[in-house]
């Protein structure tokens, strides 16, 4: 039940949209810029930095952005590519594809509004709206944004919501951040073992040889999507990795569908075991992440199952580092990259001794661990969060009498 001092009001009475637009009068030398694609659920993957001088701008890098600004992209709102600024670069600029909402912070506190504006209901609404318009892809107008109508608690009660909801976040982002550390660390500690040789006095060893990839793994999959005509393959417990659940993974822990046991055993050869490494090889390319547990993936990617005395940890960085070679062997001459698995498994590489790949691996085998440990540990707190967040807003759970300081 609706508390007696929440009252619904219109979300345009109490914020602007698209206030600040940039010009060239502006006389930047550069810009940072962010799309639509690169921020989802407050997480940024890239920014670019763009040389005004020698660079052309893109022509939807329009929209400045202030500290505490909400941007919401007007395209597909249930793909929630979305967030609030609390840290820019200078000369900071975002899509127009965006919206970018301004609060007046005498009545909503921002952060309050944003995880609102992030709840599964606002986004089904929005996405209902969207999947109604004439455009090309499914999307909203600032107007429908700022018509939405809202509950709105006190602005002390607003502060309390967010800042237990945005405890959740900053530990969630506080493992993004280790796990960060602990892969560029591992990275250097590949970059020393395998590319310097700092452990073999700089020289490669003699017992060391040269092949290719098929040798690293017991086996090279090319992913399949088992018939989506058959209902019963899907919806199940069974990862089903597709390019989207890659990005920014360093393992899969979760996936956007999921195949039954009858879909997985449809294809039983495709399935995947633990520490298997999958690479995307059509589209967006060269993106590399590790299995957590048995999956399958369509046929995008092409993973490696590393053989006996093969260590996973090795592959992944390896893989890592044919990155750029994966997306040039794809490219050729088409504007969308397709390296198939033929290609991919004859690609060149270095193969370590048996005893060496053993001592790579039990040094890494913790920090990998940990990190698999934090996306866990975030899957759980994402969990918690989703579920306090539509009782926190609808007043179900009364933060009146909680001593919390924002």
């Amino acid at each position: 039940m609706m508390k007696y001092n929440w009252g619904k009001i219109r979300l345009g009475d109490v914020c602007l949209t698209n206030i600040n637009t940039y010009s060239s009068r502006d006389q930047w030398d550069f810009v940072h810029y962010l799309d639509t694609g690169n921020i989802t659920s407050n997480c940024i993957d890239s920014i670019q930095h763009i040389d005004i001088k020698t660079e052309k701008l893109p022509s939807r890098a329009k929209r400045k952005v202030n500290y505490n600004n909400i941007i919401y992209s007007t395209v597909r709102p249930n793909q929630r590519h979305y967030g609030i600024i609390k840290e820019q670069p200078e000369n900071f600029l975002v899509s127009t594809g965006f919206t970018v909402i301004e609060v007046d912070s005498d009545k909503v506190d921002a952060d309050y509004l944003y995880f609102l504006l992030s709840s599964d209901s606002i986004t089904e609404s929005l996405s209902a709206i969207a999947e109604q318009s004439t455009s090309a892809y499914p999307s909203i107008k600032p107007s429908d944004i700022e018509n939405l109508e809202i509950l709105l608690p006190t602005l002390s009660e607003q502060k309390q919501i967010a800042c237990i909801l945005k405890a959740l976040d900053d530990k969630i982002a506080l493992n993004q951040q280790i796990n960060k550390n602990l892969e560029e660390q591992a990275q250097a500690i590949y970059k020393a073992w395998f590319m310097d040789f700092e452990p073999f006095d700089g020289e490669m060893p003699s017992d060391w040889s040269f092949g290719t990839l098929e040798d690293l793994g017991n086996k090279i999959v090319c992913g399949k999507t088992p018939s989506t005509k058959r209902k019963e393959y899907y919806d199940g417990e069974i990862p089903f990795v597709t390019i989207p659940d890659m990005h920014n993974q360093i393992f899969i822990t979760e996936t956007e569908r999921y195949l039954s046991n009858q879909g997985a055993e449809s294809q039983p050869t495709k399935t995947l075991a633990k520490n298997s490494v999958c690479v995307s090889c059509i589209g967006t390319a060269g993106l590399v992440s590790l299995i957590s547990r048995d999956s399958q993936t369509n046929q995008q990617i092409n993973s490696i199952t590393p053989k006996d005395g093969i260590s996973p940890y090795y592959v992944y960085h390896l893989m890592k580092s044919l990155s750029e070679t994966i997306r040039q062997l794809g490219a050729s001459g088409s504007t969308i990259v397709n390296l198939n698995k033929s290609q991919f498994a004859k690609i060149e590489a270095t193969i370590p001794s048996v005893e060496v790949m053993k001592s790579f691996d039990e040094a890494l085998n913790p920090v990998f661990e940990l990190i698999l440990s934090n996306q866990q540990m975030n899957i759980r707190l994402s969990a918690l969060r989703d579920t306090l967040l539509p009782r926190l807003i609808s007043g179900e759970i009364d933060v009146s009498g909680i001593d919390i300081k924002p």
